[in-house]
């Protein structure tokens, strides 16, 4: 049965399939041209993805251990201040315990949120990205190196107008096995712009 990382490894790829077929057609209309689809730019593009989501889904899972969105507390009846009664209140015996709904934690999920979409996360990827789709073009490191310093700042700033809510519906709404995947779908269009990045660089 496949792992949890495999499946959500497999779904980014399908999201990213489709990212890049689309802004294909988006490029040919805008150009004015007949639609040609271009397998070497379409292979690149789920490459880079099947390499990039299994370290993305660790990471994750890393800031879920390090910052739980939602903290369970399970009381202890007090037994001692009950006396007899807790046995009463158990069916006979038991310890008194109390569930508490889990309750967001808002100072885990903004550091999540700032670690991940303002700084380490956009900037390690974005950079990935580049390092990625330079090498698979067969680019000198003098060319990659270049797009690292013209491209990685406008493509951050461009997620920012996306990616802080993104993070923070999947920070605080969405189960860790799940983000990578919601943030894939969610990253759909986001796809369709890296894309037409990965043409021009």
């Amino acid at each position: 049965m496949p792992s949890q990382m495999t499946k959500a490894t497999l779904a980014a790829a399908g999201l990213s399939s489709a990212s890049n077929i689309l802004a294909q057609f988006l490029e040919a209309y805008r150009d004015s041209r007949p639609f040609v689809f271009d397998v070497a730019s379409f292979l690149r593009f789920v490459a880079v993805t099947f390499i990039t989501a299994p370290p993305n889904y660790m990471w994750q899972q890393l800031l879920e251990r390090s910052f739980p969105a939602y903290e369970r507390k399970t009381l202890p009846g007090d037994v001692e201040k009950q006396g007899g009664n807790s046995q009463d209140a158990t069916g006979g015996g038991g310890e008194v315990t109390a569930q508490q709904k889990p309750k967001l934690n808002l100072r885990n999920t903004f550091s999540k949120w700032f670690i991940d979409c303002i700084t380490l996360g956009a900037i390690f990827n974005t950079a990935a990205f580049f390092i990625l789709m330079g090498i698979l073009k067969g680019q000198p490191m003098a060319q990659i190196g270049y797009n690292i310093r013209t491209e990685t700042i406008p493509v951050i700033v461009a997620g920012y107008k996306i990616w802080p809510f993104a993070s923070i519906i999947s920070f605080s709404c969405v189960p860790v096995e799940r983000r990578i995947v919601f943030l894939n779908f969610v990253g759909l269009l986001w796809g369709i712009y890296m894309s037409l990045v990965a043409s021009r660089v």
